[in-house]
């Protein structure tokens, strides 16, 4: 059983102050979730998703179709008038089926 239910993740940004920021998340495949104290329930989020600097978690449920093609996830910051402040973005490829790696690690 796993002890996670996907990849967390979480902005760690500098240059501008973090606590005013939000964080648009972006996939081109996959879901968000939401799973966090106290009661860790486990939240689908909406894609993209916007958090304001909580970790949030990368999941999925099915195989991809297309196992050549990796997965993007994009964050924006931006500051509390929609200005973006950043970007940053995570490549997956894909390990068989139903698993996924961090490209470049």
């Amino acid at each position: 059983m796993s002890s996670t239910v996907g990849i967390g993740l979480t902005a760690n940004p500098t240059g501008f102050n973090r606590t005013d920021a939000t964080y648009q998340w972006s996939a081109n495949y996959g879901q968000f979730l939401s799973w966090a104290p106290p009661d860790y329930t486990v939240i689908p989020l909406r894609n993209p998703a916007t958090t304001h600097g909580e970790k949030i978690f990368w999941s999925f449920t099915s195989k991809t179709q297309s196992p050549d093609t990796p997965v993007i996830i994009t964050v924006v910051a931006k500051d509390p008038s929609g200005f973006a402040l950043g970007t940053s973005q995570l490549t997956l490829d894909w390990d068989g089926d139903f698993a996924v790696t961090v490209r470049g690690s």
